[in-house]
């Protein structure tokens, strides 16, 4: 995941920054960041500007403007270089209270080349660069996305200043609506060279925005979309473009898990929790991925699957049938876990086992006589499926 100028924006140590000109430019990378006081000014700049500026490109510039205080207008010949440099953006510090020129804004507005003002004497240039470097160190830390999402989930972080911390690490321009992507790698060990193929081609690609993340996670990783609006009844409309631009060869080695939207930021927990439930079902329908949305009556399992209330009663109707299996080598509960799944319909159920169906109506009938049920009966047959929906949430 790369640091974007929005993001230095949001932190909180550096609230007191006001954005004058160059919205649109807010989605700049940075990769790294200098000073600037004496590189544009005509009679050194010999002596200084190769000393600062060698790079080229992804630089936030920071500056006091020292040389330009008895000539503001080589304020506008500074951001003409910096844009020709591809500078990500500027921060003045104003303590000389110079005037910014209407130019000087009209400019920055075109190029998209982001100006901020900081009418303060703190924090200090050596503050904000060390806050700047650090970040950028986590952002370049293949697993530090990944611990503080585990972080998150971890019940022991529950209150919510923490939560709200872990989140700002995450990504500190996250937005209130918010949709995760969970991909799992299922052809062997997705190691960091791979990765960072991918994200690579993601951020050239142009489809993620500095209130989006994209990042390494157990064997895969994870995209959090967030912005405001987000249309919750029609999740495709923010992936399809997504899915179609990475290609088949994605969606065909891994598998794929989406929450549903959340509107509040602090539900992001909930929001991640959801896309891996959605990922335990990837693969069994035609789409590439698994909405958590569409998952019925599992949405409701899931979370709870492992509750000791829940766990028991699936045992007594599981229990007899794999005992059964075991002894008389058998398939009567995987005929029975289909069952289920296909809605009770014997015709379905036989053409997904390669069955007749009439083979399949035998084998639940020998079911309810293990139970003592009728699995064909409405009531027995709604008992039977939510223990056997608690046993596909249990080993999925």
């Amino acid at each position: 995941m790369k640091l974007t100028v929005q993001d230095i924006f949001n932190f909180p140590e550096l609230s007191k920054l006001t954005l004058i000109a160059g919205r649109g430019g807010l989605k700049k990378n940075v990769s790294h960041c200098g000073i600037l006081d004496y590189e544009y000014d005509k009679d050194v700049s010999k002596k200084y500007y190769d000393y600062n500026y060698q790079m080229d490109g992804e630089f936030l510039t920071l500056t006091t403007f020292l040389y330009a205080k008895n000539d503001p207008n080589l304020i506008y010949d500074a951001v003409k270089n910096l844009v020709a440099k591809k500078g990500s953006g500027l921060i003045i510090k104003n303590i000389f209270k110079l005037p910014i020129s209407d130019n000087v804004i009209r400019y920055a507005n075109h190029m998209n080349f982001p100006i901020f003002v900081l009418n303060d004497s703190y924090p200090f240039f050596e503050d904000i660069i060390i806050l700047i470097n650090k970040a950028m160190e986590r952002y370049e830390s293949f697993y530090y996305r990944e611990q503080k999402v585990n972080l998150l989930l971890d019940e022991s972080t529950g209150d919510s200043h923490t939560i709200k911390k872990l989140i700002y690490d995450i990504n500190p321009s996250i937005q209130d609506d918010i949709l995760v992507i969970t991909f799992r790698y299922n052809k062997g060990s997705l190691g960091p060279q791979a990765y960072r193929k991918i994200e690579s081609k993601i951020y050239a690609e142009n489809l993620l925005s500095p209130e989006d993340s994209v990042f390494y996670y157990e064997n895969g990783f994870m995209i959090i979309l967030s912005g405001s609006g987000f249309p919750a009844e029609d999740i495709y409309s923010l992936i399809e473009t997504g899915f179609h631009t990475l290609g088949k060869a994605l969606t065909d080695d891994f598998q794929i898990g989406i929450s549903s939207i959340h509107n509040m930021r602090e539900e992001l927990p909930e929001a991640i929790r959801e896309s891996f439930y959605a990922l335990r079902f990837s693969g069994e329908n035609e789409n590439p991925y698994t909405l958590f949305n569409e998952l019925g009556p599992y949405r409701a399992i899931l979370p709870n699957a492992g509750q000791p209330h829940m766990q028991r009663y699936m045992e007594d109707y599981i229990s007899p049938l794999e005992k059964y299996d075991t002894e008389k080598k058998s398939d009567i509960l995987s005929t029975v876990t289909e069952f289920v799944k296909c809605g009770g319909d014997l015709e379905k159920t036989g053409n997904a086992m390669g069955q007749h169906k009439n083979t399949i109506r035998y084998r639940m009938n020998r079911a309810g006589e293990i139970l003592g049920i009728n699995p064909f009966a409405p009531g027995d047959y709604e008992g039977l499926a939510l223990a056997v929906r608690i046993y596909i949430c249990s080993i999925a």
